[in-house]
C-alpha cells in the first residue's frame, strides 16, 4: 500500500513542479511584464485555495480516494491545455483552471498517507524526489520547446492518477464537518499563522524566480532545472534522515529560522553556479518547515482531511498575497533585492508569531481540548 501512496505522491510532485517553473518563462515569451506575471501567478493561487478548502473538507466527509482520483484526473487534463497557450489571456484562462484542478487532490492525498501509517517525512520525501525529477525532465524538455515541459507535467500527473485507481479501502473514523471549521482552524492556528507569513513572502519570490535566474550569468533552461533539482533532492535527504526525529514544533522553528537565513543568502548571488549552496540551505528550511506542518496538522485532528486541505489553503493563499507583496515591492524598488530581503525579515516574524501562538495556545488548552466534531464509528472507505 505504502509503494502505492508513494508513487503518487512522487509524480504528482513531478507534474507540479514540471508546469510551475516554466509558467513564468512562457509568459516573458509571450510578453507579459513581471507585474502580469504576478498576477497571474496570484489567480492561479486563489483558485487552488478556493478548491484546496472546498475538497479538503469533502475528502473527509465523501472518502479519500474519491477526491484524490477526481483531482488527479482533472490535474491530467487541465495541464495539458497550457500546450495550447499562446496569448497571455489564454494562459490566465487556463492557469485558473489549473489551480482549480490541482487543489482537489493534496489534502485527500495526505490524510490517506497518515490513515495508511506513513510516516510523514518518509511521505513528504517522495513529493520532494518528485520536484527533483520534474524538474530535471520538464528542464531537458523546455530545452527543445518550452511546451514540452507542460505535456511531461501532464503526463505525470497521468501516472499519479493510474496510481490512485490501484490504492486499497482503508478503514478511517467518518466524521461530520462544519462548512466553516472554526474549530479546526483555532486548534491549528498557530501553524496556519506561520505558514501565512512566512509562505506569503516566500511566494513574492518565486513569483518571479525562474525570471531571476534566467538573469543571472551562465544560466539556461536547463540549468534552472538542475538548480531546481538541487533544492528538492536537499529536501529529499532531510526529510528522510531528519524530520522524523522530531516533533512538529521544533521542526516548524528549526524550519523558519534556516529559511531566514536561506533567503538572507540570495541577496550575495552574482551568477548560476552562486545559486547551488543556497539550494541545500533552501531544501533543509522547507523539509522542516512542510513536514512539521503537516504532522502538527495530521496528529492533532480526527479530521485530517480537512485540516490537511486548510493547510494547502494557506499555502495557496500566501501565493496569492505572495505576487501582490512582489508588485508593491518592485513598483516601489525594482528589482529583486527588496523582495529577498523581505523575505529573510518576514521569516524571522513568522517564528516569532508561531512561538508567541504556540504559548497561548497552550495556556489555553485546558478550555479548548477535544474535537466538537460529531465522529462516528471507524468504517471503510469507499
Amino acid at each position: 500500500m505504502c509503494l502505492k501512496t508513494e508513487t503518487v505522491q512522487l509524480m504528482a510532485g513531478a507534474a507540479i513542479l514540471s508546469s510551475f517553473t516554466y509558467v513564468p518563462i512562457l509568459l516573458q515569451g509571450l510578453g507579459a511584464s513581471n507585474i502580469q506575471v504576478t498576477w497571474i501567478a496570484g489567480a492561479y493561487s486563489a483558485a487552488v485555495f478556493i478548491s484546496s478548502y472546498i475538497f479538503g473538507r469533502a475528502g473527509d466527509i465523501h472518502g479519500r480516494r474519491l477526491i484524490l482520483r477526481a483531482g488527479l484526473l482533472a490535474s491530467t487534463l487541465s495541464v495539458a491545455l497550457l500546450f495550447l497557450a499562446d496569448s497571455v489571456e489564454v494562459l490566465l484562462v487556463i492557469r485558473i483552471v489549473t489551480g482549480f484542478c490541482v487543489g482537489v487532490y493534496p489534502g485527500a492525498l495526505a490524510a490517506y498517507a497518515h490513515d495508511s501509517k506513513m510516516k510523514m517525512g518518509r511521505f513528504a520525501s517522495f513529493g520532494a524526489v518528485g520536484w527533483g525529477v520534474g524538474t530535471v525532465t520538464a528542464g531537458f524538455a523546455a530545452g527543445l520547446d518550452i511546451h514540452y515541459a507542460f505535456l511531461i507535467s501532464s503526463f505525470f500527473f497521468l501516472i499519479a492518477f493510474l496510481s490512485a485507481l490501484t490504492l486499497p479501502p482503508i478503514s478511517r473514523v467518518r466524521v461530520k464537518v462544519p462548512l466553516f471549521p472554526i474549530e479546526t482552524i483555532k486548534r491549528n492556528f498557530p501553524v496556519y499563522l506561520g505558514m501565512l507569513i512566512r509562505h506569503s513572502s516566500a511566494h513574492a519570490m518565486w513569483t518571479l524566480w525562474p525570471l531571476f535566474l534566467l538573469s543571472l550569468e551562465g544560466a539556461d533552461l536547463f540549468m534552472i532545472g538542475i538548480i531546481q533539482a538541487t533544492n528538492a533532492l536537499a529536501q529529499v535527504v532531510f526529510m528522510i534522515w531528519l524530520t522524523d526525529r522530531f516533533d512538529s514544533r521544533k521542526l516548524i522553528s528549526i524550519g523558519l529560522i534556516t529559511s531566514a537565513m536561506a533567503f538572507a543568502s540570495f541577496t550575495l548571488i552574482t551568477n548560476i553556479f552562486e545559486v547551488l549552496p543556497t539550494q541545500i540551505l533552501l531544501g533543509l528550511a522547507w523539509a522542516c518547515l512542510y513536514v512539521g506542518a503537516l504532522k502538527y496538522v495530521t496528529e492533532r485532528n480526527v479530521e485530517k482531511s480537512t485540516a490537511s486541505g486548510l493547510l494547502q489553503s494557506v499555502m495557496s493563499i500566501s501565493g496569492v498575497i505572495g505576487p501582490l507583496i512582489a508588485f508593491l515591492l518592485i513598483s516601489v524598488w525594482p528589482g529583486y533585492l527588496a523582495i529577498m530581503i523581505n523575505g529573510a525579515i518576514m521569516s524571522i516574524v513568522a517564528f516569532l508569531m508561531f512561538v508567541f501562538s504556540c504559548r497561548r495556545a497552550a495556556a489555553n488548552e485546558s478550555n479548548s481540548e477535544g474535537c466538537d466534531l460529531q465522529t462516528e464509528n471507524a468504517a471503510v472507505e469507499s
